[in-house]
């Protein structure tokens, strides 16, 4: 088992960006699926790592898991700060493929996936990039991008200050562009593009259990090859750490034989 902690200077951020990557022992000869997997708001790259044991369970499927830094950007080339899509989309996957080639470039090979915050960014990068991905995965994730918008800015910029600073100071303007996963969920469908399968879990007890309950509903009825999970549980590790084994195998992905 190989852990990295890596440094690049992203061109898009000026800025060096910290990244985690897991390495399984695994046949040399024989590239790595990858997980690209996204933490949640105000967090950084050793969330998955510190409080979950994703590099034991990526070991038994002998799988890449790539995690990057996103702070509290949303996936977002920001209103007010980063480009964060941009060094996601147009940047990341080339510099790990290009410090690891041994990282699959295969469609049928790639997932994304995140927590909170970061379920939003898998989903936003497979619906953008459905050519990319073959599912995609969400932990108690901020789906319905609008509505939590319309809420968050409601008590104007003091109260969403960090969630204007990525969207923008207006939930209508997110409306119907590539930010709205539930149009571009439309949009691809009826333009006929390969989709990723989905998967979503959230507890009953988790504050955002109505968003994102309600999120599935609408991405499903937009044509989402979408799966649904919930338990009796809260917003955090605790309650994700169990579901990480059942998505792995929801993926498909066969477990290693040594």
């Amino acid at each position: 088992m190989a852990f990295y902690e890596l440094d690049f200077r992203s061109l898009y951020l000026n800025s060096h960006q910290p990244v985690y990557v897991i390495l399984p022992d695994r046949d040399p000869e024989k590239p790595y699926p990858v997980l690209w997997l996204f933490h949640g708001a105000n967090h950084d790259c050793t969330e998955w790592m510190r409080y979950t044991s994703i590099e034991r369970y990526a070991a038994k499927y002998g799988l890449a898991v790539v995690m990057p830094s996103i702070n509290a950007g949303y996936g977002m080339d920001m209103a007010y700060g980063a480009k964060y899509y941009s060094m996601i989309s147009k940047e990341l996957p080339f510099v790990m493929r290009y410090l690891l080639p041994c990282l699959s470039d295969k469609r049928e090979e790639n997932f994304t996936a995140g927590a909170s915050m970061g379920g939003y960014i898998a989903y936003k990068w497979a619906l953008n990039e459905p050519q990319a991905f073959a599912a995609a995965g969400g932990f108690s994730s901020a789906h319905d991008i609008v509505e939590i918008a319309k809420e968050f800015l409601a008590g104007g910029r003091q109260r969403g200050a960090y969630f204007a600073n990525a969207f923008g100071d207006s939930a209508q303007a997110l409306e119907n562009t590539e930010n709205d996963l539930i149009y571009m969920t439309r949009k691809n469908v009826e333009e006929g593009k390969p989709m990723p399968r989905f998967w979503s879990l959230c507890g009953r007890q988790d504050f955002g259990y109505g968003q994102c309950r309600g999120a599935m509903e609408k991405l499903k009825a937009a044509g989402m090859d979408i799966t649904w999970v919930e338990d009796e549980g809260e917003h955090g590790y605790d309650f994700w750490d169990p579901y990480i084994l059942p998505f792995f195998e929801w993926l498909g992905l066969e477990k290693e034989v040594r």
